[in-house]
């Protein structure tokens, strides 16, 4: 079943892997077609205690002097997985985690869990909030990015 909403997501989604991801500062992945910026560093290897660890982490998170970043939604960090590799991630992205990765998207029969992507295989599930999975933390590019850079 899971496999089967990978799919349906995918044939959903436009073709996002067809631009090219910027990386700035060492540790900050730029998506100016979906306009996010991208957390990659050291810390996007690590687990979180729980979903509202994950929360808190990104919500405190400040990279080379970036703040306000948040945990992304599953379409947001669908969009970054590209099934033309393995690991199943885009290749502007070092940092990896070698499980899954926490959305901020709830699983609608049952809120009590949230969807999460398995780059390694590229799958989807959706796992109970007291689970530990990892983190890698989005931020939407301010419309004054150009002074950010």
């Amino acid at each position: 079943m899971q496999k089967y909403l990978s799919i349906l997501f995918a044939l959903s989604l436009p073709i996002t892997l067809l631009h090219a991801y910027e990386k700035i500062n060492g540790s900050i992945v730029i998506d100016e077609a979906h306009g996010l910026y991208w957390q990659d560093d050291f810390s996007s290897e690590k687990s979180s205690e729980d979903y509202d660890d994950a929360v808190a982490y990104c919500e405190s998170l400040d990279l080379k002097g970036l703040t306000h970043w948040r945990l992304p939604t599953f379409r947001e960090l669908f969009s970054i997985t590209d099934y033309a590799r393995v690991p199943t991630i885009a290749p502007a992205f070092t940092f990896m985690n070698d499980g899954t990765y926490w959305t901020s998207t709830p699983f609608a029969a049952n809120k009590s869990r949230a969807w999460t992507i398995d780059f390694r295989t590229g799958e989807t599930y959706y796992s109970y909030k007291t689970t530990n999975h990892a983190v890698r933390c989005v931020k939407t590019i301010p419309h004054n990015a150009k002074e950010t850079r």
